[in-house]
């Protein structure tokens, strides 16, 4: 009993983890494991974003600390294959929307529906809050990402200029509604 209501005492002082069971995944043909982002995976995240984006790390140990603590309604994933990380996907709910505030698969893992499984899963996500949309930011440049969103129903719906902080570069805003 103490042990459930220290639990609960967590997720208020903490911010409010969803239901997320811990499971077992096949996605094209192979076995991964995916659970809930905890606070002691935060450095194979870091290493895991610097891989995919060329030895930089858009986001700090804090920032995903703050994050997966945060008193917001939120989603943070990882995918395991074995104890390796390969793929990670963050999200938090404000106002009816889903925002996705990073998603990163291992190069050597990309193009193998990671990814979708990732962004299908996040959509849950966003029903059971019952989110009116899902919303990202993507470069412009990054048009393999692009693609996967449009797939999986996000349209354009602004450029933010000079988003991108380290270079200057665009930022396409994308939408996806979602229907109830």
């Amino acid at each position: 009993m103490l042990k459930k209501f220290s639990g609960f005492l967590r997720s208020l002082i903490y911010g409010q983890q969803p239901n997320f069971t811990p499971k077992e995944v096949i996605i094209n043909n192979e076995t991964f494991f995916v659970r809930t982002m905890k606070n002691s995976d935060v450095s194979m995240v870091i290493e895991l974003e610097k891989d995919v984006y060329a030895g930089f790390a858009p986001w700090s140990k804090s920032a995903f600390i703050s994050e997966i603590y945060s008193p917001m309604i939120h989603l943070y994933l990882c995918v395991f294959k074995e104890s390796e990380l390969v793929a990670f996907i963050g999200s938090r709910v404000m106002s009816g929307d889903n925002h996705i505030t990073n998603v990163a698969v291992k190069p050597s893992y990309q193009n193998k529906k990671i990814g979708g499984y990732l962004l299908a899963e996040t959509e849950k996500f966003a029903r059971s809050y019952h989110c009116q949309t899902m919303s990202l930011e993507v470069r412009a440049s990054n048009h393999a990402a692009q693609r996967l969103y449009r797939r999986f129903g996000f349209d354009l719906a602004q450029v933010h200029v000079n988003y991108y902080t380290e270079d200057q570069e665009d930022a396409l805003e994308m939408v996806k509604k979602i229907d109830d």
